[in-house]
């Protein structure tokens, strides 16, 4: 027991190894110098002890020469002596080492079991003790090997975040920088301030992933040394895997690698860069002072390619190969019943899930005879068998052509008096404000605007919304500006 007491006061508190350069700390407790260093490292002043919390005002560190001095004669009193035959023999009783004591981690001679200091002690042959070491090595060993691993994967996942995030910043400033082109007259200014929030965004958050990477990186490292120094042990004679297997252990077990949630790169705060509320309040207000031009550019710079998805399409329409286009048929085809595919109502979705930021397309439409065509955006949950009234109350926001009247699918419906019908139909989605706004791309003119719609929230899935083409007997185009 005594043994073991000098060597835990032999022990540095934060590496768990024998002292390297001893210094003491305002307080009086030793480490080694590089581990109390690293600790310390980027502060000025109130520097903490690691082993008891308290503070000083300087950074004060006095050498314990003595101690080296003992740690290092423990290490030579630590390593057993050795008979002619190059067998290991008891210090003090020149026997052979036969046995290992559980409570004081050492191996004993015959002699020492029946000594005092070891008679109430749990004591194993060596050969029995080093096998159950060695299972307990193996498992640590299996156990870093799996977490290195899942770090491998999280380090890749970051990497992916960090592309992801680089192509989101990529592309939503060049929009940035479109639309401000355009209104460089008149919002000059505003300009700057949202490059230079944009900015600050894209480093404050590269920031928290390199640091979480480099974060990996070091527990990989941990994980890689610690294997590498298990499997030499595993190779090592029993007396020698035993000696200090205890310590070993303890940083194998302080070691864990666990996964944490990490809001810093979490897909609503990704999409949400450059959606700033303040540009679209400042544009919305000065839109009647706009010339319809500037405010027509301004709407298409955030154009978003649609395709129309075939397996949400009705059985009597027919997509072409590109899904850009689509027309109605008398007889239905012969196409699987799946849950997506639309039954009560001659309906196609496009592919494209909208669950943030702004997004323009057009629908060109070729209406024959019985004219009638449904346009807009649905919740990606509606349900798309048997009759259903499609109103916003029921996840569908719409205008359509009933008997030569235009109407939106307001309850009641709203009447709608295009100057002149629509021969492509423009569709502006603010998914944050909650409003969709149809205009008649023939003479650009607002055809109904739905305000305060309550659009799924994010993050994407099954409540997303996408957009809607419902067609009766109509031929249509659907893309983005033409």
């Amino acid at each position: 027991m005594a043994n073991k007491q000098l060597r835990e006061e032999a022990t540095c508190s934060i590496c768990l190894e024998y002292f390297t350069d001893p210094v003491s700390v305002e307080c009086g407790h030793a480490f080694c110098l590089s581990c109390i260093t690293r600790c310390w490292e980027g502060l000025e002043t109130d520097f903490p002890c690691p082993q008891c919390r308290e503070t000083s005002k300087n950074k004060i560190l006095r050498p314990i020469r003595q101690l080296g001095n003992i740690v290092e004669l423990l290490k030579q009193l630590q390593t057993p002596s050795a008979d002619p035959q190059g067998e290991n023999l008891c210090r003090e009783h020149e026997e052979k080492l036969k046995l290992f004591c559980e409570d004081d981690q050492v191996t004993i001679c015959v002699i020492c079991r029946e000594a005092k200091e070891h008679r109430q002690h749990r004591v194993r042959p060596i050969p029995e003790a080093a096998q159950g070491y060695k299972k307990s090595i193996h498992d640590h060993m299996e156990r870093l090997k799996k977490e290195l691993k899942d770090l491998q994967t999280w380090t890749a996942e970051e990497s992916g975040t960090a592309e992801e995030f680089e192509e989101i910043f990529k592309n939503q400033t060049k929009k940035i920088l479109n639309t401000f082109e355009l209104l460089q007259q008149f919002l000059e200014k505003e300009k700057k301030q949202l490059l230079s929030k944009l900015e600050e965004e894209h480093d404050e958050k590269m920031k928290k992933i390199w640091e979480k990477l480099n974060k990996l990186e070091k527990l990989q490292s941990t994980h890689q040394d610690l294997i590498t120094t298990m499997a030499g042990k595993c190779q090592q004679q029993d007396v020698e895997l035993l000696k200090d297997v205890q310590i070993i252990l303890r940083r194998c077990n302080n070691a864990k690698a666990q996964k944490t949630p990490d809001d810093v790169v979490a897909e609503q705060t990704l999409k949400s860069i450059g959606q700033h509320a303040s540009l679209q309040d400042k544009l919305l207000e000065l839109r009647e002072t706009f010339p319809a031009k500037l405010e027509w550019a301004y709407i298409k710079s955030w154009a978003t390619a649609v395709t129309l998805d075939p397996d949400t399409a009705h059985r009597s329409l027919i997509l072409s190969e590109d899904g850009r286009s689509v027309r109605h048929r008398h007889r239905e085809q012969d196409l699987p019943n799946t849950p997506q595919r639309f039954t009560g109502f001659t309906d196609v979705l496009g592919t494209q899930r909208m669950t943030s930021g702004r997004h323009y397309w057009e629908v060109a439409v070729e209406l024959g005879y019985k004219m009638s065509m449904t346009l807009g955006v649905c919740d990606e949950a509606v349900s798309r068998m048997g009759e259903l009234i499609p109103s916003p109350e029921n996840g569908y926001w719409a205008v359509w052509l009933r008997d030569g009247k235009y109407e939106a699918n307001t309850s009641p419906p709203t009447l709608l008096t295009p100057r002149v019908p629509p021969r492509a139909v423009g569709l502006f989605l603010d998914y944050e404000a909650g409003r969709l706004s149809l205009y008649n791309v023939d003479d650009r003119s607002l055809l109904f605007t739905f305000s305060g719609a309550s659009f799924p929230p994010p993050p994407c899935g099954p409540s997303s919304v996408q957009s809607l083409t419902g067609k009766g007997r109509m031929r249509g185009r659907c893309g983005s500006c033409r």
